[in-house]
């Protein structure tokens, strides 16, 4: 049906035990392929499943399924109908989430948002782009939404060659900002404009989790982007500042704010650099200071480099907060794993001469549920952590 890829047999084991990925010192021959193509692979005559190859990444093959089948509009109905199906049964009170999850959700390279009625896509890989017919037939099928919309992966298009991934309408009606729910609030999303696919779906648990700590609290949220924790602060809160460097985000946080009836005098937003502003804080003015910036380390070569700033960015907080204070941190860097990442605030702590008790931890969300077959789809680390005495 499709061209043959041979695999070594001494690399067979982490691929039979459900790992999506094959790298290319795995490959002991090959079919002639080019990047893009799908492929049949085997250890010796024994079928290990069809992915589709790319000669100029390490990662050579991604497995799309374990059996002989041919890949096409009816392959991806049956496995989006299945994700579907997850989704209605698990996430709650939302109409925004994460309908497909990529290597986790078993179609490595892709990601698909539901934004209300609207899909919003990423092609994280070339032989997921040349698959982009059949893909958006079986969406428009089992989902009927109102629009499709491509955004572009400007870190995917720079790893894998030879992708287009440009930013356009695939099916349907562009609106650009739509209204989604979210446990009881509204928020804005601009899908074209916006970070990622607009909106950070990931946390969208552990906003809510907040809540119960900012009772009478004044808080500050850094990397606020467009007020998703500081929303949910201001339910209970007595004053909430939103700092992120970008104007058009902070904008939002001011809609989103006016959107839940939320008097936006009472509340600060703050266009500046999140670690200048930081260091410049008022010490012991904020009860509570909350961090979620954006990935420090896209790869493995960079985390030493991000385990410092994040080491800096969490110490400058501890500083500023009083004793009984509350440091939220999140960090969404894949290459640094929750260990890490608690090693990390314990240095903070040390750093700033102060304890540091976990009141609350989490990680993902339902719709972004990682496969054990594939721990590298754990990336997202989050405590609530109280600032005591040593």
């Amino acid at each position: 049906m499709y061209p043959k890829i041979f695999i070594k047999p001494e690399r067979v084991k982490n691929i039979q035990s459900g790992h999506p990925w094959i790298f290319s010192h795995a490959i002991e021959k090959k079919d002639n392929l080019k990047s893009g193509d799908l492929c049949e692979i085997y250890s010796k005559n024994v079928l290990l499943g069809i992915g589709y190859y790319n000669a100029e990444t390490d990662i050579a093959v991604r497995i799309l399924t374990r059996k002989l089948q041919k890949i096409d509009e009816i392959f991806f109905v049956s496995r989006f109908e299945e994700l579907k199906k997850g989704r209605e049964l698990y996430v709650k009170d939302t109409n925004a989430y994460r309908m497909i999850f990529g290597e986790s959700d078993g179609i490595p390279g892709l990601i698909v948002d539901k934004y209300a009625d609207t899909l919003v896509l990423q092609f994280h890989t070339l032989g997921i782009e040349l698959l982009r017919n059949y893909i958006v037939e079986a969406l428009k099928k089992v989902f009927k939404p109102d629009c499709i919309f491509l955004k572009e992966s400007v870190h995917s298009k720079k790893i894998e060659k030879n992708m287009s991934n440009s930013p356009k309408l695939l099916y349907g009606k562009l609106k650009e900002e739509i209204a989604i729910i979210e446990n009881g609030f509204s928020f804005l999303v601009n899908i074209v404009q916006g970070q990622k696919t607009g909106f950070f779906l990931d946390q969208r648990l552990n906003r809510k989790s907040i809540m119960e700590f900012t009772e009478k609290k004044k808080v500050i949220n850094f990397f606020s982007y467009t007020g998703g924790f500081s929303v949910y602060a201001a339910k209970n809160a007595k004053e909430v500042a939103s700092v992120d460097i970008s104007k058009e985000a902070i904008s939002y946080a001011k809609k989103n704010f006016q959107l839940n009836n939320f008097d936006v005098n009472k509340h600060k937003f703050i266009a500046d650099d999140a670690f200048e502003y930081l260091k410049n804080l008022k010490k012991d003015y904020y009860d509570m200071i909350i961090l979620d910036p954006p990935s420090f380390a896209r790869r493995k070569s960079q985390v030493t480099q991000a385990i410092k700033a994040y080491i800096t960015l969490n110490s400058k907080a501890l500083e500023k907060l009083p004793e009984g204070g509350i440091l939220v941190s999140s960090s969404c860097t894949a290459h640094i794993d929750e260990l890490t990442f608690i090693k990390i605030l314990h240095q903070s702590a040390v750093n700033t001469g102060c304890s540091l008790k976990v009141l609350h931890s989490a990680t993902q969300p339902f719709d972004h549920a990682y496969n054990l077959h594939f721990p590298e789809g754990r990336y997202l680390k989050f405590f609530v952590l109280l600032k005591g005495k040593i």
